[in-house]
């Protein structure tokens, strides 16, 4: 649906019912397909986490149909549970790392 079709229902949302859809209509159309990403990059990801010596990251993951960037620093990587925790306490899922950008290296 084009962003027209959404706006012409906007004088319509004083039932809190229909601002409920209408959000959640287009919190979908929003969405996107996960990033697919090589084998090789994968290698440079977990090279760049391997041998992580305390340095700023910005990290690019995906959840729930969205792209989200991070700059932290990480606490903990857990290879048994397969996330990192940050500083800030965020946990990410290595499955949901699509591109890690180290301070002292080039984007990945």
């Amino acid at each position: 649906m084009s962003d027209r079709g959404i706006k012409k229902w906007a004088p319509y949302k004083t039932l809190q019912e229909q601002d409920f859809n209408l959000k959640g209509h287009k919190e979908n159309v929003e969405k996107i397909e996960k990033p697919l990403i090589s084998k090789e990059f994968a290698e440079e990801i977990n090279g760049i986490l391997t041998n992580y010596h305390g340095e700023l990251l910005t990290i690019e993951y995906y959840r729930n149909g969205k792209i989200y960037v991070v700059k932290d620093y990480i606490k903990k990587i857990d290879a048994n549970e397969r996330k990192i925790i940050l500083l800030s306490k965020k946990v990410i899922s290595l499955s949901e790392i699509t591109s890690i950008i180290s301070s002292e290296e080039d984007i990945l």
